[in-house]
């Protein structure tokens, strides 16, 4: 097995995580996301790495919003009152598998506090995955 670099980019920024937000910022396909919230010097903390795999990142926000998955709009708003979600706007995935890939190096790098220890996102294709992130 390889070691696999992606390069990714991430949305232009982070978006509040309302539910009028949504449908004019959260893409309609596939694709892996992240709530953030920011500490008192304005710098990210991602709370929480998902995957949208069947199905959109659209879609799969509107659940978290409508407390259907885990974690829930009240979850994420017993922690900050500010909420926010951002997403990999792209990526050179050769397949959708790979976003499982994508999405297990970034709960590695963030370390989020919601997200369960177990199962880890890996399409179980690569030895090893690192992001290089791109303008």
């Amino acid at each position: 097995m390889e070691q696999r670099t992606f390069k990714i980019v991430m949305s232009e920024r982070c978006f509040r995580f309302k539910p009028d937000a949504l449908p004019s910022h959260a893409p309609r396909q596939p694709g892996v996301y992240e709530f953030v919230m920011f500490d008192a010097n304005v710098q990210p903390i991602v709370l929480f790495v998902g995957l949208a795999l069947p199905g959109t990142v659209y879609d799969a926000l509107a659940a978290h919003m409508m407390g259907n998955i885990r974690p829930s709009a009240d979850d994420l708003f017993r922690i900050s009152k500010d909420i926010y979600f951002d997403y990999v706007a792209s990526a050179d995935v050769s397949s959708p598998e790979d976003l499982k890939d994508i999405a297990g190096a970034l709960v590695a790098k963030h370390k989020p506090r919601l997200n369960p220890a177990e199962p880890k996102f890996s399409s179980g294709q690569y030895a090893g995955v690192q992001l290089q992130e791109v303008e």
